[in-house]
């Protein structure tokens, strides 16, 4: 019976995380793939331009074609109010690079150039290459270019075969960035564009979600073929229509190569006409395209089941992104004690209930004090000046998300007869000062 008892309290000390206390005791699909998105990408930019509301516009749906023809218009929202001003203030023309399909080491070149040239510019990723080259997804941010979601492997089948499936790449996607990068975006850009991929339900879908949805309005061609050269893609970009405000498609995937060639001169082309170069974000109103008249799939209507899990999905990790962005921000938290000190950098510590909770570990450790873990009766005993201060049962311990035992401050520092003299604890600064 005694072993029995010795075994459950084993298991118990591990499933509350108390272990940490043991100190103290480019191939030919990719061609296929490129190929098909080309086709909707010229169809899209060879149409003139038109604008219209975004994302209400769509409402229309298929119904409303120009002169009955089955042809997409590029279609571009007035820019927000913010954008409008930065626009109006600097008095320039803006064309925002875009790269799709990467990461991968043609990325690594693209950036050498942007970092040259002192420009930024926007990646629509897939969640499989950000896994497969996570320093390369880091580096984009480090560099402060934006970052969009391009879904998890870009195979239209999947995507546009069924909602379902596309959401849940979207959603894999969403998580392999911000685990890798700690950055959630609402940045989208659809494989292949909008143009007969997207339908109302999609388009509705994916507003719900607090997504943004980006086309082009001036495709550089580089993905018409395998190996397009560097000069034609030149030759692409320059026929292609000036506007005030420009979305250039590009890709920095495997077998681009000539893609990363043809950057610096495009680059010059477009400040020898006089534009400033940025990188999407939130407040930039999206480029779209206008629905098409028949889609290329057949498939069921998106759901409203399906629109509510991407949308809680969505919510659940916006939350998430803004708890660890405002505990980033938090600043240090330092104990006085004499001429020492202890600095507790934000995630080390944590307000509950009004209290300053920190770990049992450290605090002990830093006023001289120890810990012992008694097995056979399940406690966890704390010794100042060689006295035990204070003992704590199973029922009665807590720890933290790193399985740490976290203790109120003021009420441990009573155990050790320490009292707390001063403290300063506001958004700048948060300090505690102990009597000696």
């Amino acid at each position: 019976m005694r072993r029995m008892l010795k075994v459950a309290i084993c298991a118990m000390i591990m499933w509350f995380g108390l272990i940490e206390l043991g100190s103290f005791t480019g191939d030919q699909s990719n061609a296929a793939k490129e190929r098909e998105t080309v086709q909707a990408s010229e169809a899209a930019t060879a149409a003139h331009y038109e604008a219209k509301p975004l994302l209400a516009a769509h409402a229309s749906n298929e119904t409303k074609q120009q002169s009955g023809k089955d042809q997409p218009a590029n279609t571009e929202v007035k820019p927000s109010d913010s954008e409008s001003a930065e626009m109006a203030e600097a008095n320039q023309k803006i064309v925002y690079l875009t790269f799709d399909d990467g990461p991968s080491k043609n990325t690594e070149q693209v950036l050498d150039i942007l970092k040259q040239e002192g420009i930024s510019a926007t990646f629509f990723v897939l969640g499989e290459h950000v896994l497969g080259q996570p320093e390369i997804a880091k580096r984009i941010i480090a560099e402060g270019h934006a970052i969009g979601n391009h879904t998890y492997d870009h195979k239209y089948e999947r995507l546009y075969g069924r909602f379902s499936e596309f959401a849940e790449q979207v959603m894999k996607t969403d998580k392999a960035i911000y685990q890798t990068t700690g950055v959630r975006t609402i940045l989208f850009r659809a494989p292949g564009g909008t143009y007969t991929n997207f339908d109302q339900g999609y388009f509705d879908a994916m507003a719900a979600a607090g997504y943004q949805v980006h086309d082009w309005n001036v495709d550089s061609g580089d993905s018409k073929r395998q190996g397009v050269p560097a000069s034609e893609i030149l030759t692409t970009i320059k026929g292609s229509k000036l506007a005030s405000k420009l979305s250039v498609l590009l890709h920095d995937s495997a077998g681009h190569t000539e893609s990363v060639k043809a950057l610096p001169a495009i680059i010059k082309y477009y400040k020898s006409k006089g534009y400033a170069f940025a990188k999407i974000t939130d407040e930039v109103a999206p480029i779209q395209f206008k629905a098409a008249g028949k889609l290329k799939w057949t498939r069921a209507h998106v759901t409203k089941t399906e629109i509510t899990k991407l949308t809680q999905f969505s919510e659940k990790l916006s939350r998430e992104s803004s708890l660890a962005q405002a505990a980033k921000n938090e600043p240090e938290l330092i104990v006085h004690r004499g001429e020492g000190k202890l600095v507790l950098k934000s995630g080390e510590y944590s307000i509950t209930s009004g209290a300053i909770e920190v770990s049992l570990r450290k605090l002990t450790e830093w006023v001289g004090g120890s810990l012992l873990l008694d097995v056979e009766n399940g406690l966890i005993d704390a010794y100042y000046d060689g006295n035990r201060v204070l003992s704590l049962t199973s029922k009665e311990i807590h720890t933290s998300r790193e399985g740490q035992v976290i203790v109120p401050v003021r009420a441990a520092l009573q155990k050790f007869e320490i009292q707390i003299t001063k403290y300063v604890y506001n958004d700048q600064q948060r300090e505690i000062w102990l009597s000696e």
